[in-house]
């Protein structure tokens, strides 16, 4: 069979090669350019909201806001520890077998025995000096004055408190001495009967054994306060976030938030040692922060992680918006959305300040109290 070149259209009239269809390039042709049209109107779309436009800008959103005028605080959550105030340790003061330990939690009152030995109490008392010698009839000085008062507080008198221990001081002794078990009634004081504290303690560990054979100056039980406080080991840098007197909110491990009071900022910064990890170098220096309550707050704790949030210094009269409203823009910095007096929205970069309590500073050429701007929902 033979084929027409000059009548058929896939036939190459010049080499005898397939060509395609004309009508078919034409269509093709057209097809591209209606496809570049719509990927240049989405770039425009797409370009308009992120960067806005100067003419004629974006829609106006149904979620806004306004720039307003206000004061921020810094505000920082700080690691922090809840334990208990004061701690130190309690010696004996003679020899023999230790018989009788408070158990650890326990609270020990002025008044009430802390330990044994060889079945002898030691007595808790009021007070600051520790006992040194033996109090009788006749013995004068600034220590029979203590002893005295800490013996009225507990409600034993018939005696003048002051600085001479007289025979109306023994005969109130040997009422004391015969009301605590265990005790010999003599009508003098040795200083391996009693130990002398602030107030009632908390027993926050064991230093010996029951059964141990002790001597004088062996530890014998570890101290602390009933009151609790939380202590936070502040870095240098954020030491004007807190000052003594400052209210503070403290997250309890539960979620229950309560309020406390700095006691004290510490005046010596100290670093802690670093480990071999990373290659022995010290961490920041801290100083420590005491934080106390009115009352006890969580009784049934030790030691617990807590969290703390303070707010350092103050800035008045600052432009600020939700941080939410803050938009990333294409060449970099942050952006807010506003809405201009004809309902369209622009994108203008902003410089930001602080954040606080979810609000942002923010100022910019752009950027006046009042104008309405964006909150993506």
């Amino acid at each position: 069979m033979t084929v027409d070149t000059d009548t058929d259209p896939w036939r190459d009239t010049a080499e005898g090669r397939p060509r395609p269809d004309r009508r078919g390039l034409v269509w093709l042709s057209a097809a591209l350019v209606t496809l570049v049209v719509l990927c240049a109107g989405a770039v425009v779309t797409v370009r308009g909201v992120s960067q806005g436009s100067e003419e004629e800008g974006s829609p106006a959103p149904e979620s806004t806001t306004e720039v307003r005028n206000t004061t921020l605080s810094r505000e920082e959550s700080l690691d922090g520890t809840l334990g208990h105030a004061g701690g130190g340790s309690f010696f004996a003061r003679s020899d023999g077998v230790l018989t009788w330990l408070p158990e650890v939690g326990e609270t020990r009152a002025p008044g009430q025995r802390v330990w044994e030995i060889d079945g002898a109490p030691v007595i808790l008392l009021r007070g600051e000096t520790p006992a040194y010698r033996r109090l009788e009839p006749g013995s004068k000085g600034p220590d029979v004055r203590l002893f005295e008062q800490a013996l009225a507080e507990l409600g034993y008198g018939g005696f003048t408190v002051d600085d001479e221990y007289t025979w109306l001081t023994a005969e109130a002794v040997r009422r004391w001495q015969k009301d605590t078990e265990g005790m010999e009634v003599t009508g003098t004081v040795d200083p391996d009967q009693i130990w002398y504290a602030p107030g009632t303690v908390r027993i926050t560990g064991h230093e010996a054994s029951l059964g141990e054979n002790v001597a004088p100056a062996t530890p014998l039980l570890a101290t602390g306060s009933t009151r609790q406080v939380v202590r936070v080991d502040l870095k240098l840098d954020d030491r004007d976030l807190v000052a003594e007197g400052d209210e503070v909110s403290v997250e309890l491990p539960g979620g229950e938030t309560v309020t406390g009071e700095v006691e004290s900022v510490g005046t010596v910064a100290e670093v802690a040692e670093g480990d071999e990890r990373d290659g022995g170098a010290g961490e920041d220096p801290t100083v420590e922060v005491v934080i106390g309550f009115e009352e006890e707050i969580a009784d049934f704790l030790e030691h617990a992680p807590v969290t703390v949030l303070a707010r350092g210094e103050v800035r008045e009269d600052v432009l600020a918006v939700p941080a939410g409203a803050l938009i990333a823009l294409a060449g970099g910095g942050y952006g807010l959305s506003v809405v201009g007096g004809d309902g369209r929205v622009d994108d203008v970069e902003v410089e930001t300040g602080w954040f606080s309590d979810g609000l942002v500073e923010v100022t910019g050429d752009a950027i006046s109290e009042g104008i309405e701007v964006v909150v993506p929902e």
